[in-house]
């Protein structure tokens, strides 16, 4: 072989090996790294449950529940995905059940609103529904709630008479008839609380059982469960259940001390309304599990988040799953029952 031969021999081995290294730098480079991250989860806003692309923009109903023990069970109170809990006249409370992940077929019965709904309603809701309300009352909602929020009083879509109770307890709503009648235009929410952008460990108080005493007439008790790892609510005497047949239940609980003032005017039993107060600052607890925390709660104005922190000034959040926010005024109170460990066994 010549000179010639040779180095054309030599320079084709070289063109091989050097493509065939290409090639293969080139398939090495293409596989994923560590460094490549998945993108991030999709969660419900309220629930932080997974949830489908859209979640966020799914439409947001808040519907006044009432509460009369007269009433109970209740009609989709199992389903929400957020429940508030507020006083009203006569040491009764009532809910704002809040549905997005899951829409009941039913809800009720449906009641009438009061000042302090706009502080929450106007933060996240697409849809309010609520059967009427006093003069002030409504007032009040014309100058708080933003116009983006379609208000649905007496005559909204799905609104009927049942006999399931005499008059006026009988109010029940289809939840997907106010939804369907396509009145809002929904809009992104990011729910009721604001999200920390770093996890904090949770560190508190261990207890087995909360007393919220909104009034001499309303003492609801919530009981850690074990086994389901939720909590249990009771109206003190027997279990809270939903018509379903579930015992209503919380992953989270969130308990709000807030100032009351009077509303301006008088109820239907006669004494003064009362007028929570949401916005601002105050004192309060987040349960999650059975942890209880210390926690110092703002609210800038009736559209902002609820921003909630611990003595450090870290940013909490309930945990996944359905939260029950229970607004206790300073003419309640609210106890809890330490857990106790079990006792180390005697050493023989």
């Amino acid at each position: 072989m010549n000179k010639f031969v040779r180095s054309a021999a030599l320079v084709l081995g070289i063109s091989l090996l050097v493509t065939s290294c290409s090639k293969e730098t080139e398939a090495v480079d293409a596989s994923p790294t560590l460094s490549q991250t998945q993108p991030p989860e999709i969660l419900w806003p309220f629930t932080q449950l997974p949830g489908p692309a859209d979640a966020a923009e799914k439409p947001v109903l808040a519907i006044k529940i009432e509460n009369d023990p007269s009433v109970r069970p209740q009609y989709g109170l199992d389903m929400a995905d957020i429940v508030f809990e507020e006083l009203v006249e006569g040491g009764m409370t009532r809910f704002i059940s809040v549905y997005q992940s899951e829409i009941p077929d039913e809800a009720g019965p449906v009641r009438s609103g009061r000042h302090v709904d706009a502080s929450i309603v106007s933060t996240f809701a697409d849809y309010f529904v609520f059967s009427g309300a006093a003069r002030p009352t409504l007032n009040f909602f014309a100058e708080k709630i933003p116009g983006s929020v379609v208000s649905f009083n007496e005559g909204a879509p799905g609104m009927h008479r049942t006999d399931y109770h005499p008059k006026p307890h009988n109010l029940f709503i289809y939840p997907r008839d106010v939804i369907d009648s396509g009145k809002a235009e929904v809009s992104k929410t990011d729910g009721f609380f604001v999200k920390p952008t770093t996890q904090t460990s949770l560190a508190g108080t261990a207890i087995n059982k909360i007393a919220v005493m909104f009034s001499k007439a309303s003492k609801p008790n919530w009981t850690w469960d074990d086994a389901s790892k939720l909590w249990l609510r009771d109206d003190g005497k027997k279990p809270h259940m939903a018509i379903s047949g579930k015992q209503l239940s919380a992953t989270s609980l969130v308990v709000i001390r807030a100032t009351e003032t009077d509303a301006g005017y008088k109820g239907s039993t006669g004494g003064y309304v009362p007028r929570t107060v949401v916005t601002g600052s105050g004192s309060g607890y987040l349960i999650i599990g059975d942890t209880m925390t210390e926690i110092t709660w703002t609210k800038a104005d009736d559209v902002s988040q609820m921003k909630l922190t611990d003595a450090a000034g870290n940013t909490l959040h309930p945990a996944p799953g359905k939260t029950w926010v229970e607004i206790v005024t300073t003419s309640g109170d609210v106890t809890f029952t330490p857990k106790v460990a079990p006792s180390a066994s005697a050493t023989p």
